[in-house]
């Protein structure tokens, strides 16, 4: 452990976390691909999530995602959410060419690795297999935490 000079300390898991995500002025999600779809698949078990949605959430915001960019989508989750997942799977696997789309239509680093992300974890859904709604939920519990660090983070409308 770490300290720092404003009293915080800094344990050395944080530190190849944040190393191992951050290269530059990119963001590795590759690094993340099995552990994104084991907190989708698994459930979030462990603190480990809330880092990574630290880091990512603010470096989606340091690239100018806007939320009204992604305020369509995440609506559009919480709204399949609310209504349940088994009624609403259509809606669910239509999300993706809708993501895709604002990608083309605003351009942006921080939208297109928001998109990449949202594509990892929305193939860990598998909405054709048992327990998917359950899986949804975990998804939505993932963009979440990434959406109000994105926010913290200094996040645009």
């Amino acid at each position: 452990m770490q300290s720092l000079q404003d009293g915080r300390n800094l344990c050395l898991d944080d530190i190849n976390l944040k190393q191992e995500s951050m290269n530059g002025d990119d963001f590795n999600l590759k690094n993340y691909q099995d552990r994104i779809s084991k907190w989708i698949t698994e459930g979030i078990k462990d603190t480990e999530v809330v880092q990574f949605a630290d880091e990512f959430g603010r470096f989606i915001s340091m690239n100018r995602l806007t939320t009204s960019q992604i305020r369509n989508v995440f609506g559009e989750m919480r709204r399949i959410q609310m209504k349940g997942f088994d009624s609403e799977r259509t809606s669910f696997i239509l999300l993706k060419p809708k993501l895709a789309y604002a990608v083309k239509r605003h351009g942006g680093k921080g939208l297109s690795k928001f998109y990449d992300l949202f594509k990892m974890a929305y193939e860990s859904v598998n909405p054709s297999k048992d327990g998917a709604s359950t899986r949804y939920d975990n998804f939505i519990s993932l963009v979440e935490a990434i959406l109000a660090f994105h926010k913290f983070h200094g996040g645009k409308e």
